[in-house]
């Protein structure tokens, strides 16, 4: 039988959240941490910008050839 971890009240269902306390039924399984290890989490090739939505449409259509 599971049970919550916060107010110990029985989860027959498996529900996500506690129905008596609202809160999580269980602990998280995966935490930053673990993404960070991860050969992704040591990237830093990575370029983060800014910009729009027509203007990301027309750079992406020319490095696909569909505009010239």
């Amino acid at each position: 039988m599971k049970y919550c971890v916060n107010c110990k009240a029985e989860n027959k269902q498996n529900w996500f959240y506690c129905r008596s306390c609202g809160q999580k039924t269980s602990e998280p399984k995966f935490t930053t941490n673990l993404f960070k290890m991860s050969n992704l989490g040591k990237r830093t090739d990575i370029e983060l910008r800014t910009t729009t939505m027509q203007k990301d449409i027309q750079e992406r259509n020319k490095r696909r050839s569909y505009v010239r």
